[in-house]
């Protein structure tokens, strides 16, 4: 059977030393064969915002956000924005990265979380 794994990310771009550590560990996740899903809420989902994801860069001499956000994609990793990203900013579906699987509500997270064999937060 195989193992679930969900990465919660509500933090944003104001937290350098924390954009990285999420996308590793969902790429090592799913080199071991676990279906790794990704959530992004309230300032999180800034992150996958269309410009800001091209423009943050993790850490000095890095690439942009949006290139590690793609390397976790080619592993099968599913990337949402949960809804209160939406509501608190004023987005649409349309302001998100098209690496970004779907938007989702809270509902959805804790029934993932419930899920899961493993559930990290950031």
């Amino acid at each position: 059977m195989t193992q679930k794994v969900l990465i919660m990310v509500t933090f944003g771009e104001d937290y350098p030393d924390r954009l990285e550590p999420p996308l590793h560990l969902a790429t090592l996740a799913s080199t071991l064969d676990a279906e790794v899903q990704m959530v992004y809420t309230a300032s999180g989902g800034l992150l996958l915002k269309k410009g800001n994801a091209e423009r943050i860069i993790p850490m000095e001499g890095k690439e942009p956000y949006i290139e590690h956000v793609r390397q976790v994609k080619e592993f099968g990793v599913k990337i949402f924005v949960c809804t209160p990203t939406l509501e608190r900013y004023g987005l649409t579906r349309a302001d998100f990265i098209d690496e970004v699987d779907d938007i989702v509500g809270g509902m959805y997270a804790i029934t993932e979380a419930l899920d899961s064999d493993v559930t990290f937060t950031f």
